[in-house]
């Protein structure tokens, strides 16, 4: 098997997302313990934007039929083992060339070890270069076991006893069914139907009606005897090279034969009857009939001409006896010349075609090319000649044929070659000479030695190559050569060129039915009494068997071949039963594979071929989230086979499963070939998440997602104004929405963002952005990000939402500036997890991340005991008991009780968190193979990792996919990057900025530090008491709290504050473990710019890698587009929160001080921090039930 053979047979049982990247025939050991072949194939998936590889080994169940049997993925830790299979004996020399060309490679992965034997050197060098480019990718991106790559091998089941014998015994395979069946139809019924593609080797597709035709006619004719009677007839063939001479001599020594037994027909051909130039111009006839005459004065009274055909000097006539002339019918003539350029008739040849009796004849004439060297030239004669001399048949009738398919065949006009005959006979000058000098033909010649000089002849040559008039056969000779002599003479050439005696002139026949008596040769001679030409003419007489058909009896031996076909067709057509024809799936979740198994049984005594087929239009057979495996099969009789149904929710179907327009319901179509259909229904219950969908879509529901009925909404809103309907969250992106979410609070800018961003797209470069007035700012930093907020929010006043596509839904009572989920897995971390080591760089429990998503999509409140280790009473308790400064009091003798972060731009000991393996650039996660362990932090960084797959699942990332280009041209020039921001929808922007200053304070300090006042988001106005901020929860409508309260972070200070995550003010840990509290002067002196940056750096890999994905279809990234995206976010991170008011958390999307409406976005101090109520925030943040406000 070809690899383009294999490959055609891995590519049958992928989905359309997946493809065959390299594939290649090999051995393993099969259940008998033998070596058996297998299709090693190497199937990559690119949904993700890179290469996830998998190796699938694939055993072949028959012709377009396989069932995979192993499958390993290729994850960073796969290895490749290769050895010489036999032993090497050093001094045995064969020994060491053997070994060299039988190889063993074991394929180590995720537990899971194979085995394949190959002696192609070229197949082992081509797998392992294949291998080794996707094992690189696979390290490049960290693909390990239980990560967020791979996920689509969940669909493809390999089963051990995917086929079931019969009870009675063993299957037979393939190979020994096809070897023992005698059904005339079964190479038909095993080839895939039309529509289905075949293997390049299975040859040209074969055609019920041509196979059947062809089976009857060979049934027929073997029955022939049943349904004829036979007889024969005697035929005179004769050739002769006249050279251009008139008949001046009797030709009773060629022509009359002695004995009793005279001949029915004459049919003799001549070769250069006429030699002059006028002949290839003008037709002349005169010689035609001089030779006729000639002919008809030989024979007598008692024969007459049946037709001629002449072309130039080369003449075929037919004489038949007189009392045989009423048995010839249905006589044709044709010419065809194979001379100059194919085409001139100085060689060609001539024929006759006659029906005698119930039986076709057909006689060629030809004269081929001359020349002793000229061997090849006479074969390309030969096949023109073959191949272009046809006959239209008026044939009334065909032995193999019914009446009414006869009729058919005589309306049809169609062209029948010389070879479509019961005798054909073929005859002339063919040019073939003897390959022997001079002297030695003719010495023995003297001696009769006809044996030896025909071991030399070229005609025999060619036969014997099968490379012209192989299917002829010809009488011994035994007579001298006929060529050449001098004129009048019976004398070889005595010329100057003396050419050698050659037996040119020949007649051979060919049979249909080869039997010994259908072809009796009474003798084959040649006539030196004639001496008018260089040539000496040559005949032969044939005993032909000749047979006149029994219409009654031929009709009905037909009809039983006919009734015994049918048997056959019915005997392939394929039956079989299936174990259910209804299939469940109950509590379908998210990533979450259910699987069912079908079982097939054939129950009729031919191979059945299965396939899934679309429905009607559907490219696919089945909904993208389910897939069978194996899609194609074929099953031998009294055989079960199992079939897997898998279901699974990924990133691409949960957005329509999730907002109920799309369910768990399809129906399957399982196509029999060349029989009848099945229908399988597939219906289950799907439980809704909040992963996999639209932030748009999330952002408008104020419940957990399980409690959101998309029914009762839609009776809901429809008494109501169509206001109330929910905007589609899937035509959103590239439209200027309304950002009902994000209310004006500070109007002092006239400019619109609408100007900005014309002025971001003409503008000549990127570099332009930073200039003086580039795009309407100032050039510094503070003016920059405080226009681009007054543009922003400008622009949003001035927005008119345009008419949305309207989609019946849930009617949220307010609009969320983001999504609930993301706050509370965001709030989870900033609470508990700025002091674990390695946060984001680990990846998490696979039982507690499912555990997670649930509280998640029910609303449940986490289980502090499950994820931490501990009760929430005690949780409580701790923050109780925490101290809280109170306005304007001076922390800096605050006891060390909380760990704080040192100012920017101080120094300590290198902080790099310790990771095992780098940080992965797609996945984010590292693999669980870490050399430490997750400990008493499972519950951390498994909410951690949920974080990422949350932002990874999303049907649009946070910065679109339609931005990412222009984020990667960005990535250097911060100042275009946050006018890049202004162009996003506002969701986006809000996630955007939300979790960019989230990033920021876990790399600064675990909290944050202010006056009273600005300790929680949406503080009441005018409280004159810090601590109760926190848990007011009152949307305030008044202005910073001047009571004392600053309106920067006092970072330098070591105060906690309750409301910034109880005290938690820890930074990541340096590879020692060891935690770097704020009051220790000593300890983070050492503390340095590289150590932050190199922080940031490890964050802006994990999450660029799920906020910034490039298109689908979009070819794998470079490793300079990876950094690009990395430095993109980099510069979010980078900058202190006092600087860049748009990035604090206490800025426009940080939400410290909220609109009178609970919408508002506002401006704060970092007090607010990432909890200060993100955009619009108007509650506690720092309480699990609090919501950043809608």
């Amino acid at each position: 098997m070809t690899g383009e053979e294999s490959q055609a047979m891995a590519q049958l049982l992928l989905r359309p997302t997946e493809r065959c990247q390299f594939s290649a025939q090999v051995l393993c050991t099969g259940d008998n313990g033998k070596l058996e072949n297998r299709i090693l194939a190497i199937i990559v998936n690119t949904q993700a934007g890179v290469e996830e590889a998998c190796v699938f080994i694939i055993k072949r169940t028959g012709l377009m039929a396989s069932v995979l049997q192993e499958v390993l993925p290729v994850y960073f830790d796969f290895r490749i083992s290769v050895a010489q299979t036999k032993p090497v004996d050093k001094d045995d020399k064969q020994s060491i060339q053997d070994s060299k060309n039988d190889f063993t490679l074991k394929l180590f992965c995720d537990q899971t070890e194979a085995t394949v034997h190959t002696d192609d050197l070229e197949t082992l060098q081509g797998l392992l270069k294949e291998l080794r480019r996707s094992h690189l990718i696979a390290q490049d991106d960290n693909f390990y076991a239980g990560g967020s790559s791979h996920r689509w091998i969940q669909y493809y089941t390999t089963d051990p006893e995917a086929h079931s014998p019969a009870a009675s015994g063993s299957i037979q395979t393939m190979e020994e069914f096809i070897s023992s069946t005698t059904n005339p139809l079964s190479m038909y019924f095993l080839q895939p139907e039309e529509s289905q593609a075949i293997v390049p080797s299975s040859g040209p597709r074969l055609q019920l009606g041509s196979v059947k035709e062809s089976w009857v006619e060979k049934e027929m004719r073997a029955r022939e005897s049943e349904f004829t009677e036979d007889g024969f007839m005697h035929a005179f063939v004769g050739t002769w090279n006249v050279n251009g001479r008139n008949a001046t001599q009797k030709l009773d020594p060629w022509l009359k034969v002695e004995g009793e037994t005279q001949p029915d027909i004459y049919v003799l051909c001549f070769q250069e009857l006429d030699l002059s130039a006028e002949a290839y111009i003008v037709f002349d006839g005169a010689k035609e009939e001089e030779w006729t005459r000639a002919i008809a004065e030989s024979l007598g009274s008692g024969y007459q001409k049946v037709t001629s055909k002449q072309l130039v000097g080369l003449l075929i006539i037919m004489f038949a006896a007189v009392d045989q002339a009423k048995y010839i019918k249905e006589v044709t003539a044709h010419s065809v010349g194979v001379g100059i350029m194919n085409i001139l008739a100085n060689k060609g040849g001539v024929s006759i075609r006659i029906r005698y009796k119930d039986s076709y004849l057909c006689f060629v004439g030809s004269h081929l090319a001359a020349d002793t060297s000229q061997v090849d030239r006479r074969n390309q004669d030969y096949q023109e000649i073959s191949r272009r001399l046809t006959f239209p048949s008026s044939s009334t009738y065909d032995i193999t044929k019914s009446p009414a398919g006869n009729a058919a065949l005589a309306a049809s006009n169609k062209m029948v070659s010389i070879f479509d005959c019961d005798h054909t006979i073929w005859a002339g000058d063919l040019n073939y000479r003897v390959g022997l000098p001079e002297d030695v033909v003719k010495h023995h010649l003297k001696t009769n030695n006809y044996e030896e000089l025909m071991k030399h002849d070229q005609l025999g040559t060619q036969r014997t190559m099968y490379k012209a008039f192989s299917e002829f056969e010809e009488h011994p000779i035994n007579f001298h050569p006929t060529y050449k002599f001098d004129v009048g003479t019976s004398t070889w050439d005595s010329s100057e060129k003396r050419r050698v005696p050659a037996y040119t002139d020949r007649v051979l026949w060919r049979s249909k039915n080869a039997t010994k008596d259908s072809v009796e040769p009474f003798f084959y001679k040649s006539h030196m009494e004639l001496t008018l030409s260089d040539h000496k003419p040559v005949s032969a007489f044939f005993k032909l068997k000749v047979k006149t058909l029994l219409q009654d009896k031929q009709a009905e031996v037909h009809q039983a071949i006919v009734k015994e076909l049918d048997r056959y067709e019915n005997e392939c057509m394929p039956d079989a039963t299936i174990s259910t024809s209804s299939v469940v799936f109950d509590q379908v979740r998210y990533l979450e594979p259910k699987k069912s198994t079908i079982t097939i049984k054939n129950t009729k005594q031919f191979p059945a071929r299965y396939r899934f087929k679309p429905k009607l239009q559907d490219e696919r057979f089945c909904k993208p989230w389910m897939w069978a495996n194996p899609p194609v099969g074929m099953i031998m009789p009294g055989e079960s086979i199992n079939i897997n149904l898998t279901v699974m929710v990924d990133n691409d179907s949960a957005p329509l499963l999730n907002t109920g327009r799309e369910v768990i319901d399809d129906i399957l179509i399982l196509h029999l070939e060349h029989g009848k259909d099945y229908f399988i229904t597939v219906a289950g219950s799907y439980v809704r998440t909040c992963f996999g969908n639209s932030l748009e879509w999330l952002s408008r529901l104020d419940r957990p997602i399980r409690l959101w009925n998309p029914t009762e909404d839609e009776e809901q809103d429809a008494d109501e104004d169509d206001t109330a309907t929910l905007y589609d969250p899937y035509n959103v992106l590239g439209k200027k929405s309304s950002r009902s979410s994000m209310k004006d609070t500070d109007s002092h800018s006239t400019t619109t963002a609408g100007e900005v961003r014309g002025q971001l797209k003409n503008a000549k470069s990127l570099d332009s952005f930073s200039e003086k007035n580039a795009i309407g700012r100032k050039s510094s930093k503070s003016s920059l990000v405080g226009d681009l907020k007054s543009l922003q929010l400008a622009d949003e006043r001035r927005a008119v939402p345009p008419v949305p596509h309207v989609v019946k839904r849930q009617k949220p009572v307010r609009q969320l500036s983001l999504p609930k989920d993301l706050w509370r897995i965001v709030d989870f971390i900033y609470k508990h997890g700025f002091s674990v080591d390695n946060l984001f760089l680990l990846s998490g429990d696979q039982p507690t991340m499912t555990y997670i998503r649930e509280c998640l999509d029910t609303g449940e409140e986490f289980d502090l005991t499950r994820l931490l280790g501990k009760s929430s009473h005690d949780d409580d308790k701790k923050t109780s008991d925490a101290p809280e400064p109170s306005p304007g009091a001076d922390t800096s003798n605050s006891p060390p009780s909380s760990a704080l972060l040192s100012p920017r731009g101080s120094t300590t000991s290198d902080l790099k968190p310790q990771i095992a393996r780098p940080v992965s650039i797609m996945n984010g996660i590292p693999p669980k193979a870490a050399t430490f362990g997750l400990g008493e932090n499972r519950g951390i960084h498994s909410m951690a990792e949920v974080l990422l797959r949350f932002l990874e699942s999303l049907r649009e990332p946070v910065v679109p996919t339609e931005m990412y280009y222009r984020a990667l041209e960005v990535a250097n020039h911060q100042q275009a990057a946050y006018g890049l921001l202004d162009l996003m929808p506002p969701v986006h922007v809000n996630v955007f900025v939300y979790i960019t200053s989230f990033l920021r304070e876990l790399v600064l300090i675990g909290g944050g530090s202010s006056g009273a006042g600005g300790a929680g988001a949406g503080s009441a106005a005018g409280s004159k008491d810090g601590a109760q901020a926190p848990h007011s929860g009152a949307s305030g409508t008044g202005t910073h709290n001047t009571g004392g309260a600053t309106a920067a972070a006092t970072t330098a200070a070591g105060s906690s504050s309750p409301a910034l995550g109880h005290g938690n003010h820890r930074v990541m840990q340096s590879s020692s473990g060891s935690i770097y509290n704020g009051n220790d002067a000593a300890s983070i002196s050492g503390r340095g710019k590289d150590d932050e940056n190199h922080r940031v750096a490890k964050l802006a890999a994990v999450f660029s890698s799920v906020m910034l994905r490039p298109p689908s279809g979009a070819e794998r990234f470079s490793e300079v587009e990876a950094l690009k995206r990395k430095t993109f976010l980099m510069q979010f991170l980078q900058e202190p929160a006092e600087e860049e008011n748009l990035l604090s958390p206490g800025g426009p999307l940080g939400g410290g001080q909220s609109s009178s409406s609970g919408g508002g976005v506002s401006s704060s101090t970092t007090a607010g921090g990432v909890h200060g109520g993100g955009a619009g925030g108007g509650g506690d943040m720092h309480h699990p039930g609090a919501y950043p406000g809608a």
